[in-house]
């Protein structure tokens, strides 16, 4: 079977199936998840509002006129939504630094306790980052999107997406490097 078009699923949608929405919710989710996770920190925040997303697009889906790619109009719904719970304080106040990781049961705690403190670490540091570059290595590494996806969904040349992915990863790295000397000290 080959993989349909966006256009091919949004006009199944609309049609009432629901296994050509659940494709298209199913193909957008990492982008969808990237995009808000960009904005918010906590991982069950960002659930809620990744499912108000998917919950937009299904409501908004007959009003999608195709003037960009369906990539791009789900992308700034999400980011849309995103701003919009961050602004309502609808997002709890847990600061990411006490987000919990669940880990495998048979984990020793230390390890445990070790990975939970560097998922933290890496969370704090990726909050601190220009949202131009946070957003763009979430896209690539959370939501696992090509830099050419990635320059249409932000509307960006792909040069300018690897140049941020770049600038990003040196930017992350010299904080994580500075936090690294603090600690030592």
């Amino acid at each position: 079977m080959t993989e349909q078009s966006d256009a091919q699923l949004i006009a199944g949608a609309l049609e009432g199936k629901e296994r050509p929405f659940r494709q298209l919710v199913q193909r957008y989710h990492p982008t969808v998840f990237a995009a808000v996770r960009s904005v918010i920190g906590d991982r069950d925040d960002v659930e809620d509002v990744v499912q108000e997303v998917f919950i937009k697009m299904f409501k908004g889906l007959a009003n999608y006129r195709g003037d960009s790619k369906f990539s791009t109009w789900i992308y700034r719904i999400a980011r849309n939504e995103s701003i919009n719970a961050a602004r309502k304080n609808v997002i709890s106040s847990m600061p990411i630094e006490d987000a919990v990781i669940e880990a495998p049961s048979a984990t020793r705690p230390d390890v445990q306790m070790s990975r939970s403190a560097e998922r933290s670490d890496l969370e704090r540091h990726l909050a601190q980052l220009d949202d131009n570059y946070r957003t763009v290595l979430e896209l690539r590494y959370l939501g696992e999107r090509s830099y050419a996806e990635i320059g249409e969904t932000l509307g960006l040349p792909i040069g300018t997406v690897k140049s941020y992915i770049y600038r990003a990863k040196i930017e992350l790295k010299r904080l994580m490097t500075k936090h690294s000397i603090n600690n030592k000290q």
